[in-house]
């Protein structure tokens, strides 16, 4: 598998370039092992980007799993507040924690294959400014902007799990990418689930795209 140019991997490597350019701000004990630590996540992340490895031989990848393993035990030391800078971290930490199931779908060619979606209904609605502050509920709660007044409550929908957005004081937890009375689970997409909605996510391929190129 040519894992230099993975979607996946090119994430986690974006996500701990975000991270570090953070981390200073961060109200974290120890910083500067947090820091540090972070750093060993990024040079763990690069060998898995040259191995050349298949998904499934990725998994045990010795630096794959030191990855996973210190992404995990760096999320723990993340304080429990709801400042920016925080929750972008928590959810690069959360995406490289992730990571062996995004792997588990195997080989993908697409950008919009390499992130997570769920499927859920919308519980609550506010105006923001001309957008509107919708709580999605998909088993968990996200907190979703969005400018489309058709995702009202009660109204079930799938949200792209994309990296958090400040629309003011507030955060943007992902994107809706589909609202359908039909959808019948809550909870997480499968690749198959993903597929079957392609010719819906062109505006989540263009957003990890361009964030990519940053």
């Amino acid at each position: 598998m040519d894992t230099a140019n993975d979607f996946r991997i090119l994430l986690a490597e974006k996500g701990i370039d975000e991270m570090l350019k953070v981390s200073q701000s961060l109200k974290v004990q120890g910083r500067k092992k947090f820091i540090d630590a972070l750093k060993d996540v990024a040079s763990e992340i690069q060998n898995v980007k040259y191995c050349y490895l298949s998904p499934s031989e990725i998994l045990e990848f010795e630096s794959f799993q030191n990855a996973i393993a210190t992404a995990s035990s760096l999320r723990k030391m993340l304080p429990e507040d709801k400042e920016y800078n925080t929750i972008l971290t928590d959810y690069w930490l959360e995406y490289i924690e992730k990571l062996p199931e995004l792997m588990g779908r195997g080989e993908i060619s697409r950008a919009y294959e390499a992130v997570r979606y769920f499927a859920g209904e919308i519980s609550s609605r506010s105006e923001l400014n001309g957008l509107w502050l919708c709580v999605f509920d998909y088993g968990e709660r996200l907190e979703v902007v969005t400018n489309n007044e058709s995702f009202k409550p009660g109204k079930k929908a799938v949200v792209s799990y994309l990296p958090p957005r400040r629309f003011g004081k507030i955060v943007s937890r992902g994107m809706f990418v589909l609202e359908d009375d039909r959808i019948a689970k809550k909870g997480e997409l499968t690749l198959n689930d993903i597929r079957s909605i392609a010719n819906r996510l062109g505006e989540v391929e263009s957003a990890i795209i361009n964030l990519l190129k940053k």
